[in-house]
């Protein structure tokens, strides 16, 4: 009986590893320090409070559900304005909807547009892996880049998850 228990628990861990693996989940962020050449613009909604608090979940559902419907046309994107680390506790962060203008599209009841400017120096790391796993491996390799650099980040960060794509983070630096 214990060789099969055994047996199973050595069979769901390779299953794990292998999802895992297939998802990114061994791989490091991409980072490297540039100027953003263009302004990203955001649809969305402002959200301050706990990260784990059910409005915040909403809010992303909300998005989601409008981008899929196609009463936003763009990617799922958010930019908090509070480090990673203290976002757990308590989040400022603009959830929503990166599109390309602020012309082309109606905005839907309640949501407003937040604008990431061009120009600003950030760390921009990427990685080719799954959204599940990707936004602690960008946030790691951001927080390696800025202390082997020496750089002070301001604890704003743009996410931005695409269709199809890498996803991404840029984080402005001083």
């Amino acid at each position: 009986m214990n060789r099969i228990f055994l047996a199973l628990a050595l069979l769901l861990t390779a299953g794990f590893a292998v999802a895992y693996w297939r998802m990114g989940g061994f791989k490091a962020a991409t980072v490297a320090l540039e100027t953003t050449a263009k302004p990203y613009y955001l649809a969305g909604r402002y959200y301050e409070g706990p990260a784990q608090d059910e409005a915040f979940g909403d809010l992303t559902r909300e998005a989601y559900n409008l981008r899929k419907a196609g009463k936003l046309r763009g990617d799922f994107g958010n930019i908090f304005y509070n480090s990673p680390e203290s976002s757990r506790d308590s989040a400022r962060v603009f959830v929503g909807v990166l599109v390309a203008d602020t012309t082309s599209q109606q905005l839907p009841a309640g949501y407003r547009y937040r604008l990431f400017p061009a120009g600003q120096r950030v760390l921009h790391a990427h990685i080719d892996a799954s959204y599940l796993v990707a936004p602690d491996k960008l946030y790691t390799g951001v927080k390696k880049a800025a202390e082997a650099q020496k750089l002070t980040l301001q604890n704003v960060y743009l996410e931005h998850f695409p269709e199809q794509g890498e996803p991404e983070v840029l984080a402005v630096v001083k």
